[in-house]
């Protein structure tokens, strides 16, 4: 019996054997529609990685879109979502609040959690997510105003130690997880 092989691309199994593994979640481009919707509807085109100015959006796991945060943050322009004629994203108008349900946590290994300054995270946010508390004796420690974030990943590629990493809590919280 002859099979016909599944044409859609195993993204677990590519990320395993690029060891790459993650959480399972890939960062689409803001205003993508949930996952399942958006790979049904991408035609993998690339009109929308042409159209990023800021050049974190990629050709990622089967020709699909994803961010790039190491690369720099996303400005949140729209352009990715302007030119895209498959209706993969969400129709306008497209507010930031809306952009993505990721935002970003920090991790443990923080210079500044650990009594080292450094305030680059702080200093590169627009939003002023990321603020900083004064301590006696020791270096400010990071505060983070998740209602704040937009989630841009700005932050992300500055960190001299990769101490800021995308949480997809808010989007697990919501019920509206990639794979749903």
């Amino acid at each position: 019996m002859n099979q016909v092989p599944n044409t859609l691309p195993d993204r677990n199994r590519r990320a395993l054997l690029r060891r790459r593994l993650r959480s399972g979640h890939v960062v689409r481009p803001p205003w993508a529609l949930p996952e399942a919707v958006f790979l049904e509807n991408c035609t993998r085109c690339d009109d929308c990685v042409k159209a990023c100015q800021e050049k974190v959006l990629m050709s990622g796991d089967g020709g699909y879109p994803e961010i790039d945060f190491s690369r720099g943050g996303c400005a949140l322009c729209g352009d990715c979502a302007e030119q895209c004629r498959a209706g993969a994203f969400q129709a306008p108008p497209r507010k930031v609040e809306s952009a993505w349900t990721h935002r970003v946590s920090i991790k443990s290994n923080c210079m500044s959690l650990n009594s080292v300054v450094c305030r680059t995270c702080g200093d590169v946010c627009g939003e002023h997510a990321i603020r900083f508390q004064l301590k006696v004796g020791g270096a400010a420690a990071p505060l983070l105003d998740i209602s704040a974030c937009t989630g841009c990943g700005e932050c992300i590629a500055l960190c001299p130690v990769q101490a800021i990493q995308v949480d997809f809590s808010e989007i697990d919280h919501l019920g509206g997880s990639p794979d749903a």
